[in-house]
């Protein structure tokens, strides 16, 4: 009997046109095959925003890309592929194989009501599949990323210092998620109803995101630019596949008790004290010290290990309101540590990643990455690309920067957290 052939490819376009840039990246990755692609991912920067629009990026991809392709995608810090590194242009990876079925999910409104998107999402792709034989099951999310409002007299800012502005902004957080569906984009919320929806898929959760602001990002669903919402690559297959989360973050004898929290998300309180002067005082750091200028260089390598259920929940602390500290995702309250981080750590935690694949033979690889590891390890994030070429070899992998990550797998739990390497590999098993 003969073999199935599975094909897969990278391409990628740097142009700043925007419809020529589809034109490019669709033209030079279903080159690369033989049969048209299964589906077909796109990730691109939110430079088009400014050079023709999302909408001409699409049409020009499908300008060249065959009709009935499922296509989902979206907006990225920047992306990894077998080429190199970069923070502008649009890549794409395109699978080609016969044992494969594909199903697209969409889910609406989801800072308003993330819950609902993931039924919407959720009953698409079970449709799509339920007449499916295949035993391996896979699904990609992609949530829209954080979409902060400007807060006047301020701006967007990341550290607030007036006591009445951070008032407001905890007062409003509330009303521009449920109004204007602005603010934190709750996909641990959408992850965790996946995992409960769809327990027995493999999962890889990214956020699209802009250039790091957290002002604006889209989702791509076939020829539709998409903002606030969950789009969903559902794949049922023969192919062996495995997913895996590590980071390089390293726990320290540094404790501390979250007392007070507000909508489980903003920590008031530490040790039964103001959240953040109450830092300071454990970190060793003077009054003051994180502000807009430092706030990179310094909070970034002190994340900490939050709670959540049963889960520990590795975080950075991006947004400061007086003497508040504002997460990304909802924690509970109890003892945490702090963490720290380098940039030999990180590059480790790639390297134990892909180590937990030496039994595959990968056919192609799909990795969302937290965009803190690019802002910490700056052009030094090559060494991440040289670890995939040694593992993938000349085959296709694509990795995306995002604000947002985790994976799950039917045998695991949950994986969440910051300053993460998340990856998703198809392939074959070896024989032992």
């Amino acid at each position: 009997m003969t073999e199935k052939k599975l094909e897969a490819a990278v391409g990628m376009s740097r142009s700043w046109d925007a419809r020529e840039a589809g034109r490019e990246v669709a033209r030079e990755t279903i080159s690369k095959l033989n049969t048209p692609p299964s589906f077909f991912l796109l990730f691109s920067t939110i430079h088009y925003e400014k050079h023709g629009g999302f909408q001409e990026l699409l049409n020009g991809v499908w300008d060249v890309l065959p009709k009935g392709t499922p296509l989902v995608g979206g907006t990225v810090v920047g992306f990894i592929n077998n080429y190199g590194c970069y923070t502008r242009g649009v890549s794409a990876l395109a699978v080609s194989y016969p044992n494969m079925d594909i199903s697209l999910g969409l889910g609406k409104n989801t800072k308003r009501n993330p819950k609902k998107a993931v039924m919407q999402s959720v009953g698409m792709v079970k449709k799509g599949l339920i007449h499916s034989n295949y035993e391996k099951r896979f699904i990609l999310n992609l949530v829209s990323g954080p979409g902060f409002m400007k807060i006047p007299g301020y701006g967007y800012k990341k550290v607030i210092d007036s006591g009445l502005t951070s008032k407001f902004v905890t007062f409003a957080i509330g009303l521009s998620r449920y109004i204007l569906q602005k603010g934190a984009s709750r996909e641990d919320e959408i992850f965790e109803e996946m995992a409960k929806q769809l327990s027995d898929y493999f999962m890889i959760l990214g956020t699209t995101q802009d250039d790091i602001r957290g002002i604006s990002n889209y989702q791509f669903l076939n020829d539709k630019i998409l903002t606030n919402c969950l789009v969903n690559l559902g794949i049922s297959t023969d192919l062996n596949l495995n997913v895996c989360t590590s980071h390089g973050m390293k726990e320290t004898d540094i404790k501390f008790e979250i007392t007070k929290l507000r909508k489980n998300q903003i920590i008031q309180e530490i040790n039964n004290k103001p959240a953040l002067n109450e830092l300071y005082r454990i970190l060793n750091w003077p009054v003051g010290f994180v502000n807009e200028k430092t706030m990179e260089h310094t909070i970034l390598y002190y994340p900490i290990s939050l709670k959540r259920g049963e889960r520990e929940v590795p975080i950075v602390m991006p947004f400061i309101l007086k003497n508040s500290i504002m997460t990304p995702c909802l924690i509970d309250k109890g003892e945490v540590s702090i963490l720290t981080v380098s940039g030999r750590n990180l590059v480790e935690s790639v390297n134990n990643c892909f180590k937990s694949f030496d039994n595959f033979k990968p056919e192609f690889g799909l990795f969302s990455n937290c965009m803190t590891i690019l802002q910490t390890l700056g052009h030094h994030v090559y060494m991440i690309r040289e670890e995939a070429l040694q593992y993938f070899k000349e085959k296709p992998f694509l990795m995306f920067w995002s604000a947002g990550e985790g994976t799950y797998a039917p045998d695991s739990n949950i994986e969440y957290a910051n300053m993460s390497f998340n990856s998703a590999i198809f392939g074959k098993e070896l024989e032992k």
